[in-house]
């Protein structure tokens, strides 16, 4: 029943082809009607005399259903040119906060360096004309090649990634990113490390400890934050790393390491899970986040950057790290061990160190030349033996 009548369903019937076709056009509660079936009827029998399409009912309705397929996708293609870079940055970093180690370290670079320019810039009018300036503005700032690489390097993973999503169709603009060569270098001496342990142990056990680890066993600030309990096994003498850059590896417990860890334990309890708790400043589960500035005030209380303008010159906490790999290659120990010890998934990496023993280098050399010594004498001689 339709408005307290009988529903009615119409159809049409015309000559194609010398047979003759029925079509269903539709019911009159959905809209259907006997002057619109007549309209129908007439363009379909016109278009077959004229040879034009549509010349079915049939046909006509694919017609319209690839029409709106191609609207729908027209209106797509055109919410996707019209997102912003901002919109694909904030999807993007809500992904790496639920699926990266280093989400804080796009956030703040992205909030820091990039924002402010591209936020609100349609992507798709991204050049790569703007990239050319972003370097340039950030040399002026002074940013060391890395950084502006990094920069570079956050961007395109924005564009590539929302892109594979389906947000866009856009590709990043082919753009030359710059060598990055700010690797740090420098080390401590032995008695510049134990003027800042000393020092940083009166202000924070905790600092302290953290600094121990590294100092002796090179790990990674990260590595050490994300320490657990379960991690340290004292029968063995080893520290289990998990998940560091070049993958899971071991570090040894040496005394230094040892007696850090128990006055640590001593202070604040030996507890399962991390070994460096934090209540605030913290990554997802309870990680440390960043060094403590307690660590920064230190070394400038010491004075150990004063007057060094090379940032790959200055003291880190990483530069701890940087002496334990540097005492190890100046105390004869070869690259190989050092890499392994370090963790760097490429001996390239290690090689930054070969230059501080040369005089391993020139022993080798030696006793290369002491052991052919012998057996060139003997050659000598047997020749002479053979001309008398």
């Amino acid at each position: 029943m339709f408005k307290r009548k009988p529903d009615q369903c119409f159809e049409i019937r015309y000559e194609k082809e010398k047979r003759t076709v029925g079509e269903g056009l539709g019911w009159r509660s959905e809209g259907m009607s006997k002057e619109e079936a007549a309209r129908l009827r007439n363009l379909v029998t016109q278009n077959i005399r004229q040879g034009k399409s549509p010349q079915s009912i049939a046909e006509m309705r694919a017609m319209d259903a690839e029409a709106k397929a191609q609207a729908s996708a027209q209106k797509k293609a055109e919410e996707r040119a019209a997102v912003t870079f901002g919109e694909m940055a904030d999807l993007f970093l809500d992904w790496s906060d639920e699926n990266k180690k280093s989400s804080a370290e796009d956030r703040a670079r992205y909030a820091k360096h990039l924002k402010r320019q591209f936020s609100k810039k349609r992507i798709k009018e991204i050049s790569a004309l703007d990239l050319e300036r972003l370097k340039s503005n950030l040399k002026k700032k002074g940013l060391a090649p890395a950084t502006i690489r990094q920069c570079l390097q956050l961007m395109k993973v924005i564009f590539n990634k929302t892109r594979a999503w389906g947000k866009h169709d856009c590709l990043f603009p082919v753009v030359k990113f710059p060598r990055a060569d700010n690797r740090r270098v420098a080390f401590l001496t032995p008695g510049q490390a134990e003027l800042l342990l000393t020092k940083i142990k009166k202000k924070s056990l905790r600092l302290w400890c953290q600094c121990v680890l590294s100092l002796y066993a090179g790990l990674r600030f990260g590595e050490v934050a994300s320490l657990e309990l379960s991690d340290i096994d004292l029968e063995a003498g080893t520290i289990h790393v998990r998940d560091g850059k070049g993958g899971t590896r071991h570090a040894y417990l040496t005394d230094p390491i040892q007696n850090a860890l128990e006055e640590i334990w001593a202070a604040y309890g030996k507890k399962p899970g991390l070994i460096f708790p934090m209540r605030s400043g913290k990554r997802k589960g309870g990680v440390q986040a960043c060094v403590s500035k307690v660590y920064f005030r230190t070394v400038e209380e010491l004075g150990l950057n004063e007057g060094v303008e090379d940032v790959r010159q200055k003291v880190v906490f990483h530069t701890l790290r940087h002496s334990f790999a540097s005492w190890l290659v100046m105390g004869g120990e070869s690259l190989v061990t050092v890499q392994e010890l370090m963790g760097h998934a490429d001996i390239s990496t290690t090689m930054r160190y070969s230059h501080l023993a040369p005089d391993i280098k020139r022993g080798a050399a030696d006793r290369l030349v002491k052991a052919l010594t012998p057996k060139r004498k003997a050659e000598v001689i047997e020749i002479k033996r053979g001309e008398s």
